[in-house]
C-alpha cells in the first residue's frame, strides 16, 4: 500500500497487522505508528478474532482490547 504523504502530527499514526491462522485471524495494533514501529510483537495490542461468527468480539470489545491508548474520540473512526 503506497499513499502520498499527507502532514499530520506523529501521535495520529496507527500500525494494524493483520495474520489469518488457523483459528482465525490475529488483529496486532499499536498507537505507535510510522516508519520507527519498532517491535510490533512485544508492544502491540493483540486479539483473535475467531472463526466462529457466533464468537466474534462486540465493537466494545474491539476498541477495549485494542485501543487502550488512543483518545477515545477516535474509536468509533477505528472499529
Amino acid at each position: 500500500l503506497v499513499e502520498p504523504f499527507v502532514p499530520h502530527p506523529q501521535d495520529t499514526e496507527y500500525y494494524i497487522n493483520i495474520n489469518s491462522v488457523r483459528d482465525g485471524d490475529w488483529i496486532l495494533f499499536t498507537h505507535e505508528g510510522g516508519v520507527d514501529v519498532g517491535d510490533v510483537d512485544a508492544k502491540a495490542e493483540k486479539l483473535l478474532i475467531p472463526v466462529d461468527l457466533a464468537e466474534y468480539p462486540s465493537n466494545e470489545e474491539i476498541a477495549a482490547t485494542l485501543l487502550k491508548n488512543v483518545p477515545e474520540g477516535v474509536h468509533n473512526v477505528l472499529v
